[in-house]
């Protein structure tokens, strides 16, 4: 039984138009809307205005209509749902660019994969070289994939394939010779990021972790600002038609951060960007002291819509291949002992005097030690330097130590995760069990408890990276973090079961007002509220009216970002 915590028929927020600034027309007035606030007490309303990029009035159709002029757009919402725009908690803005090209190869089997990749390239023969990207892990597991099975399909040219995580690559056998790959190369970042070797040390064709994955990818394309451009241009739109407005962006990997920005900021100069931005530098090699670089980031980047505030630690890797950092043995290999991507000690000392600088610390932690780690690092510095408003975020954690769960309210840290991986879809249902033992899988992905617990969560989608489907749609996410089961199948196995299932309401906060905390700018966005940010959305119907295993049919008919409509459907 899914119940939302208010009900609809929740008092009405009226704010009176007595004000100055008020008493002046504006340029939107929305009425006759189920406008779900998401303030504190996650007020109703009927009627918001929007001046120029600012909210000036929320509350009932009566009192907007002192706001309507000669120059206003009135919308008659005809009884629709807004809401504030989505603000994803996790994002990579610039990764699009270097990983979505070519065809989307997520596909159930191998068969499915060779035949669609065989497909694209029969289809562009003068392609000198193939890239492509989704390939999902569990069709090969467990092991790996190797150069031979692309070369069946495609042997003549070289063929580049992004894993769905975006941590690992594969490649033909065209491709290693050209790179000049062989037994003689030497891993990148030995243990870290490496070329997987067969019992005779010759490269299998498959590669882990980003430096690695570059190292390849730099002999075939020039990763430079007008490739990622190229990659990154088509995608804008689509965000703003999934209702989203704002990004924590969690890192650049892969490419000059001065270039990122300025590729972002060029979007925003000619309009198109759409939503916010807000980075951090992404930190994954031991060999760089990353305070000075981000801290000159994020001074220099303090206005508009692209803004940087955060160093991202990258601690490591995920359950797939062993390089999640677990409090207790993996369950099918007790003798795996993974290596922090940084290390531990190095790792300490830069969280320590970034928090000194006044920098929010981020943290890819996908194991529960990663997670244990992170927090310590946040208790340190919060020891060791002046009290500031700092807010930690430790993101993906798909396992969290229970003892740990409430430790995010206390260190005022925010959980983050991703709803599109909770369900036990073909990654979580066949390699997680495997992983982690049926104990630990019924508290994967511990929003609620850590929720109970008091602290703040956040949903982000990690797009393009993902364990099973790579998906950049809010609703899509607050459908699996409400049900815990796959997009249409409401029959399946509850992943950790009904205990563990966000309210309707919870979802939809984690999506906009958690989100927008985590990253430090809930006074200007996630919220619907006078004097906030004109990022709001409109929705054709009201997600609490409807079976939360449909809430991913509903179509988003109006986004508007900073004042200006980003798009417009039905209405």
């Amino acid at each position: 039984m899914f119940r939302p915590v208010i009900s609809i028929a929740a008092l009405i927020v009226a704010t009176g138009v007595a004000s100055a600034q008020t008493a002046q027309p504006a340029d939107f007035v929305f009425t006759n809307g189920k406008v779900y606030t998401v303030d504190k007490d996650n007020s109703w309303a009927e009627a918001v205005a929007v001046r120029g990029n600012e909210i000036v009035y929320v509350g009932d159709d009566t009192g907007a209509e002192a706001l309507v002029g000669d120059g206003t757009e009135t919308i008659n919402l005809e009884g629709r749902m807004m809401l504030p725009g989505f603000v994803e908690g996790h994002f990579h803005t610039t990764t699009q660019g270097i990983i979505l090209h070519g065809p989307d190869l997520q596909t159930d089997t191998m068969d499915e994969l060779l035949a669609k990749l065989k497909e694209y390239a029969d289809a562009n023969p003068d392609l000198e070289f193939i890239n492509g990207w989704g390939v999902r892990p569990n069709l090969y597991g467990p092991g790996e994939p190797t150069a031979e099975m692309i070369d069946a399909v495609v042997p003549d040219r070289p063929v580049y394939l992004w894993q769905v995580d975006g941590h690992s690559a594969w490649i033909n056998t065209k491709a290693m010779e050209m790179a000049g790959l062989d037994k003689d190369t030497p891993d990148t970042v030995p243990g870290a990021s490496y070329f997987v070797r067969d019992d005779d040390g010759n490269p299998t064709g498959y590669i882990v972790e980003v430096p690695a994955q570059i190292e390849i990818l730099n002999k075939f394309v020039t990763i430079d600002a007008d490739y990622i451009r190229e990659g990154m241009a088509r995608w804008f739109p689509e965000y703003s038609k999934a209702g989203i407005t704002a990004v924590h962006d969690f890192g650049w990997a892969g490419v000059d951060q001065d270039m990122a920005i300025g590729i972002l900021k060029g979007f925003e100069e000619d309009g198109t960007l759409g939503m916010r931005i807000y980075g951090s530098y992404y930190w994954n090699d031991a060999s760089i002291d990353p305070v000075p670089i981000a801290k000159k980031m994020r001074d220099e980047n303090q206005d508009g819509l692209v803004q940087v505030n955060a160093l991202k630690i990258n601690m490591d890797g995920d359950d797939d291949k062993y390089s999640a950092l677990l409090v207790e043995p993996y369950s099918d290999n007790p003798d795996a002992d993974p290596e922090p991507i940084i290390p531990f000690d190095v790792m300490q000392d830069a969280a320590v005097r970034a928090d000194k600088e006044k920098l929010h610390l981020l943290c890819h932690c996908f194991g529960d030690l990663a997670v244990r780690t992170f927090l310590d690092y946040v208790e340190l510095a919060k020891e060791a330097n002046p009290e500031w408003d700092r807010r930690a975020v430790a993101s993906h954690a798909t396992l969290v130590h229970p003892d740990d769960y409430p430790r995010f309210k206390e260190l005022n840290a925010t959980y983050d995760t991703t709803g599109q991986w909770m369900a036990l879809d073909p990654y979580t249902g066949a390699i997680s069990p495997e992983r982690y033992g049926p104990e630990r899988m019924k508290r994967l992905f511990p929003i609620k408890a850590i929720l109970e617990a008091g602290g703040n969560v956040s949903l982000g989608s990690d797009f393009p990276a993902a364990a099973y489907v790579a998906d950049y749609k809010p609703l899509n996410a607050i459908t699996q973090a409400v049900t815990r089961q796959m997009l249409g199948k409401p029959d399946m196995p509850i992943l950790g079961g009904e205990g563990m299932r966000l309210s309707v309401a919870e979802a939809i906060r984690a999506n906009t007002y958690g989100a927008a905390y985590g990253t430090a700018v809930e006074d200007r966005i996630g919220s619907l509220e006078v004097g906030k940010l004109a990022d709001l959305i409109v929705l054709d119907q009201n997600l609490f009216e409807i079976d939360p295993h449909d809430i991913y049919k509903t179509k988003v008919e109006l986004t508007m970002m900073d004042g200006t409509v980003r798009h417009r459907e039905g209405l």
